[in-house]
């Protein structure tokens, strides 16, 4: 079974490191989850070691405000999602993939912009700074 292979313990310290993170009770995360008390339990303090079914998962993911396959993925030792990052179910999950990739590179492309932007501000900076310290001198 799946169980055996799935990485319990992981999902119960992000459960908890994340419940205290953002100050939600048990009780809470029950109700904003939907899912009962006894299955988030076993998930919150790793009492029963079985799979678990993805909408579960999800539902638990969601509710502590991570991405919807935060907990599947630490369960399965996969690489982690960013929240804002578009969903992908599976690694054959062509179009999830592609929507994940497309989202990437909108956040480099932003992030270069940004660089490109703090680069010239420094170099006007430093433009301005050797004119006032090293003036040209005037033509003879």
């Amino acid at each position: 079974m799946a169980a055996a292979t799935e990485d319990w313990p992981a999902v119960a310290d992000a459960i908890q490191t994340r419940m205290t993170e953002i100050g939600m009770t048990q009780a809470t995360l029950v109700e904003r989850s939907g899912v009962s008390k006894a299955t988030v339990a076993e998930l919150q303090y790793n009492k029963r070691q079985r799979h678990r079914a993805d909408h579960i998962l999800r539902a638990v993911s969601e509710a502590l405000e991570l991405h919807p396959e935060h907990l599947r993925s630490l369960a399965a030792g996969t690489r982690l999602q960013p929240v804002d990052e578009p969903p992908i179910r599976a690694p054959e999950d062509i179009p999830g993939n592609l929507a994940a990739i497309h989202h990437s590179l909108d956040k480099l492309s932003h992030r270069l912009d940004e660089f490109i932007t703090s680069v010239n501000t420094r170099l006007d900076t430093l433009q301005s700074t050797v004119e006032v310290n090293f003036p040209k001198p005037p033509p003879s």
